[in-house]
């Protein structure tokens, strides 16, 4: 992957049945994911062996991370540690923009 991109030209990729799309950007060990996810965003709890970094850039939304809510809007960031189950709710009906830092990278979203 090139040393230097923008982000208008990244592809976007769909997912979630087209509820939100990624855009990636990757070194060797980190990854950068710009994420735009629709208000009809579907709940989808998970957990990955990933270290994460979530920052909210426009929109609402609720972090679920473990046994905690956390809501968040523009600016604020959480740090989701490996392995922890956790999941994302849209508050309101605007769309969420957020950028998700990634350690070690993750292969499934190259």
């Amino acid at each position: 992957m090139p040393h230097m991109k923008n982000w208008r030209d990244l592809p976007k990729k769909p997912f979630q049945n087209g509820a939100a799309t990624r855009q990636v950007f990757s070194g060797d060990n980190v990854m950068m994911v710009f994420n735009t996810i629709q208000p009809d965003f579907p709940p989808f709890p998970h957990s990955h062996p990933h270290e994460q970094l979530l920052y909210i850039m426009e929109g609402r939304c609720e972090v679920t991370l473990g046994d905690e809510v956390i809501a968040m809007g523009p600016g604020d960031v959480v740090h989701v540690p490996c392995g922890v189950h956790h999941d994302l709710k849209i508050v309101g009906d605007e769309p969420v923009l957020n950028l998700d830092i990634f350690t070690p990278i993750r292969e499934d979203y190259l």
